[in-house]
């Protein structure tokens, strides 16, 4: 697939199978205009802080992580908290009301932002293929145009304008501003080192991306998105996003990823291993999870259970 088919267009559209409920129709076509969507109340703040300190006590162990090399990835296969926060049922609502009623989750990603880190800079994806060239995301029904990937960013801690909270360019998904095709090797060194990266982007200067290098966007157009805990934000990967720097001393910021496709859409298309923020991981133990409607194609293999066992949440028909 050529880059000019991945490009998105002034055309993105919300599935047409989606079934938008009336409680959420304002959001849904807001999320159309701007490419984002929230805050979006999950849990309480209190359920937010006790999940946090179950979670953070469960990422010490990753004896049953799915990759033994990092601590931040699909991590809801072996911490029960985050199996179980991947289906959650307004995270489904939201969903089905984007992508149509057949859903996967492909990704969680851990995001804490320590006391002192740095803005992560503005950054836009279509189909990930930044880290080595190679396509994470491949559709297989609808046109590069529709929404085939959606992010729902969830913190578990206060995420204001001090504590890195994300930032976001309303509208821009409509707009192609960062090329990840673009031939270069910034931040993709096997030794990067979180704790010693000088870029904004864990490991990658993104603004190498950018189509034109003098692009900022406007003043008027950035909404910098303050989130209490327990909240989730949802947004196309396409819409320039980012986040102001913490800059506390004492408050670290957590909050997890976690991403989604229409089950059409192939995940890690042909490769038994990816490669992003200085590693490689391998999928030979992977799978995407059904957290809505049915699997009606065989080119994505599929979990059930996560890494102790227990079958995922029931999906949504």
């Amino acid at each position: 697939m050529s880059i000019d088919q991945q490009r998105p267009t002034p055309s993105a559209q919300i599935s047409r199978n989606a079934v938008v409920p009336d409680d959420i129709k304002a959001d849904i076509e807001q999320f159309g205009i701007d490419g984002f969507t929230g805050p979006i109340k999950l849990y309480e703040p209190e359920e937010a802080a006790a999940l946090i300190r179950e979670i953070r006590i469960n990422n010490q162990d990753s004896s049953r992580a799915l990759y033994k090399n990092s601590v931040n990835y699909d991590r809801h296969f072996d911490i029960p908290e985050l199996s179980r926060h991947i289906t959650h049922p307004t995270i489904v609502k939201y969903l089905t009301a984007i992508l149509g009623p057949d859903v996967l989750n492909w990704r969680t990603e851990w995001f804490p932002k320590f006391p002192g880190a740095k803005a992560t800079e503005w950054h836009q994806v279509r189909d990930y293929s930044y880290a080595n060239g190679k396509p994470q995301l491949l559709p297989t029904e609808s046109e590069w145009n529709a929404y085939i990937d959606i992010t729902v960013w969830t913190t578990f801690t206060p995420a204001t304008k001090d504590t890195a909270c994300m930032k976001f360019v309303r509208g821009s998904q409509r707009d192609w501003i960062f090329d990840e095709h673009k031939a270069t090797q910034a931040g993709r060194s096997t030794d990067y080192d979180v704790a010693h990266a000088d870029t904004g982007f864990f490991g990658y200067d993104f603004a190498d991306f950018k189509i034109d290098p003098n692009w900022q966007p406007r003043p008027e157009d950035v909404v910098e998105l303050e989130m209490k805990p327990g909240e989730a934000v949802i947004f196309t990967a396409s819409c320039v996003h980012g986040s102001t720097p913490n800059n506390t001393e004492r408050e670290t910021r957590f909050a997890i990823a976690s991403r989604y496709v229409p089950t059409h859409v192939r995940v890690y298309p042909d490769q038994d291993s990816f490669s992003a923020h200085g590693a490689t991981f391998d999928l030979a133990e992977y799978g995407s999870v059904l957290v809505a409607g049915e699997n009606r194609y065989d080119h994505n293999r599929i979990r059930t259970e996560n890494s102790h066992g227990t079958p995922f949440g029931r999906p949504a028909s």
